[in-house]
């Protein structure tokens, strides 16, 4: 399940037999890399964070699928479901929640969360971006959007990863990510490769 490569100072971690992450070799990862071992099941997922100049659009979860994340503020998406690509799911998941078809999107990286108390909330969710959209957002069932600033998102109400995450998606940069959640869905481990 895991592999050093002699060329680079990085490990493996495979999942579903397949390399899905890359750590690095120094970094202590005992409480991930024990959890991987148990081969969890991860739902496949997506997100969508649409910028203009000083503001992210975020939406406050009113409506959730197994409790996970309900009156949180996250960004705009969903479960890829049977058949879909990443692209067209997260195109979907917008139009649905929050009423807007993009038009451009851009592919900004790859998270996996990891809640070993609750292993029905794993996930590996695909995130993306857009600048450019058709329509106004508008408040559905399951979510109600808002524009925040960029230096004030709303930390207190927000999943903790957010905080490393959408600062690195407001510069432009690409990621992939791991996080381990305990059960009192506080982050407990974690590691954040960002490039340009």
């Amino acid at each position: 399940m895991y592999k050093e490569c002699a060329t680079c100072a990085y490990t493996t971690i495979c999942i579903n037999d397949k390399v899905d992450y890359l750590i690095f070799k120094n970094f202590e990862m005992s409480k991930i890399e024990e959890y991987l071992k148990s081969k969890p099941q991860l739902t496949q997922a997506v997100v969508c964070y649409l910028l203009k100049p000083g503001q992210v659009l975020l939406g406050l979860r009113k409506k959730v699928a197994l409790d996970l994340g309900k009156y949180l503020i996250t960004g705009i998406g969903g479960k890829i479901e049977n058949g879909e690509s990443a692209e067209e799911a997260v195109a979907r998941e917008v139009e649905e929640e929050i009423k807007v078809k993009l038009q451009e999107l851009t592919r900004i990286g790859k998270v996996i969360f990891l809640f070993p108390n609750k292993p029905a909330w794993n996930q590996e969710v695909y995130i993306y971006a857009s600048t450019r959209w058709e329509g106004e957002p508008t408040e559905t069932e399951p979510i109600k959007p808002n524009w925040y600033s960029t230096d004030k998102l709303p930390a207190s109400q927000m999943w903790e990863d957010n905080l490393y995450i959408i600062p690195e998606v407001l510069k432009g940069k690409k990621i992939d990510a791991i996080f381990l959640y305990d059960n009192n869905k506080r982050v407990v481990e974690y590691h954040i490769k960002v490039n340009e």
